[in-house]
């Protein structure tokens, strides 16, 4: 058996050893080299980080080491559990939303958010987990309780990515909740929507719901009426003008969302 002390003092050998190949490829003298030696190198380097964990580890008593991994097994036990718990929570939620019914939708957990950076910038795509082979097709409206968040740009195999309503290539009809007003939901970017294209003889009021027109095709595919978009914040009517609009803000939160519904069959 190797004793502690010469283990010890050959590990320093290969360190030395190893920083000092380190240093040399920095200077690019082994340049011409690197491709043929690397090969060799990686199983020393991964040899020496090894045995660089076990003498970290020699003193630790096997107690200290089977109380860290039940630690680290309990906490990931803790996490499963809470996932399960807010799977639970949404699938039951949604489920119990009578718009759209429940037997039209396929649960997609949200793996990605292209270009969002917390503080700084707000979410236009969500990438799901769910694709092709799921039965998702580009055009489906995905959405959250009653709630339109967007719909099926692209798909593939396993994934498919959402524009949300606020992407700026969001486009749909729809109408007011109390006053019946017809008009275009536009997205703004940045998480802003807009109720455009409102004939000046229509009434628009703040605090007033807007709901989806509905925009199906004969294949089945598009937005299905009566999802809730948001609330109208402002109005904004020029005389001078042909239409009218307002400013409207989503009761859903993007970055805050985890999990979503694809309305397969509106």
């Amino acid at each position: 058996m190797l004793k502690r002390g010469n283990f010890t003092s050959y590990f320093v050998i290969f360190l030395v050893i190893s920083i000092a190949l380190f240093g040399i490829s920095k200077t690019g003298v082994l340049n011409p080299v690197t491709s043929f030696f690397q090969g060799g190198f990686v199983p020393l380097q991964a040899g020496i980080y090894g045995s660089f964990s076990k003498i970290a580890n020699f003193s630790q008593s096997s107690d200290i080491k089977l109380l860290k991994e039940e630690n680290i097994n309990l906490s990931q036990k803790i996490v499963n559990e809470n996932n399960i718990l807010q799977d639970n929570k949404a699938l039951r939620d949604q489920f119990e939303t009578l718009n759209p019914r429940s037997a039209n939708l396929i649960p997609a957990q949200i793996v990605g958010a292209p270009g969002f950076l917390p503080g700084i910038s707000t979410p236009e795509t969500l990438i799901i987990g769910k694709g092709e082979a799921d039965g998702v097709k580009v055009g489906q409206a995905v959405v959250y309780k009653d709630n339109l968040v967007g719909q099926i740009s692209k798909t593939s195999s396993f994934v498919s990515e959402v524009n949300l309503v606020s992407n700026s290539s969001s486009s749909f009809t729809a109408e007011t909740l109390q006053t019946q007003s017809l008009g275009v939901v536009k997205g703004q970017g940045g998480g802003q929507l807009i109720l455009d294209n409102v004939l000046l003889s229509e009434t628009l009021e703040k605090g007033d719901i807007v709901l989806t027109k509905g925009d199906v095709s004969q294949n089945g595919l598009g937005i299905p009426q009566n999802l809730v978009v948001g609330r109208i914040n402002s109005v904004s009517k020029n005389p001078s003008e042909l239409f009218q609009k307002a400013e409207i803000k989503s009761f859903l939160d993007f970055t805050n969302l985890t999990e979503v519904f694809i309305v397969a069959n509106p």
